[in-house]
């Protein structure tokens, strides 16, 4: 852990410690770049790791996906990624996992999606910081859900986030 100081309590050490997952977040890019035989010139910058599936041809959630062999290589080291340094991807990454038996063209585009969204934000790091008492920090839980949001099958999708937070 790092130690800093408070600006507002300038004698008050704040321990800190940083999930910096930045080096394999681009062993990420290389695996899918080396897998799909892509350049990572093709990864276009994009503001979010999911694609609308509205915008994805219905043939292609049939057709058998290029990457059909090698998806589950890619898509295991990026479930890594997001289970232990970058919750922004969970949702798109579990998802794929999902899709590795099969694997379709969709489930192509979404990974190039994916890998495209790491690739430009791969120096996000998760840092916490810890500087008040117990007894001033409360819990805040952000919560999210889809309605019926999966086009295959109508499923929903429900999730939250659970912060420790100080003044």
């Amino acid at each position: 852990p790092k130690a800093m100081i408070a600006p507002e309590k300038a004698s008050t050490p704040i321990k800190s410690f940083e999930y910096n997952m930045t080096g394999h977040a681009r062993q990420c890019v290389e695996r899918y770049c080396e897998l799909a035989d892509v350049d990572e010139c093709t990864l276009k910058t994009v503001l979010t790791p999911c694609i609308d599936d509205h915008q994805i041809p219905p043939e292609d959630f049939e057709t058998k996906g290029r990457l059909h062999e090698e998806a589950a290589r890619c898509v295991l080291k990026c479930l890594f990624l997001a289970r232990i340094g970058r919750p922004d991807l969970l949702w798109t990454v579990n998802m794929l996992a999902r899709e590795v038996t099969k694997w379709t063209v969709a489930c192509d585009k979404r990974l190039h999606r994916l890998i495209s969204y790491i690739h430009h934000h791969s120096d996000w790091v998760i840092t916490c910081y810890v500087g008040d008492s117990a007894d001033e920090c409360f819990l805040v839980l952000y919560a999210d859900a889809s309605f019926a949001g999966d086009l295959k099958d109508s499923k929903a999708t429900t999730g939250g986030y659970l912060c420790l937070v100080g003044p």
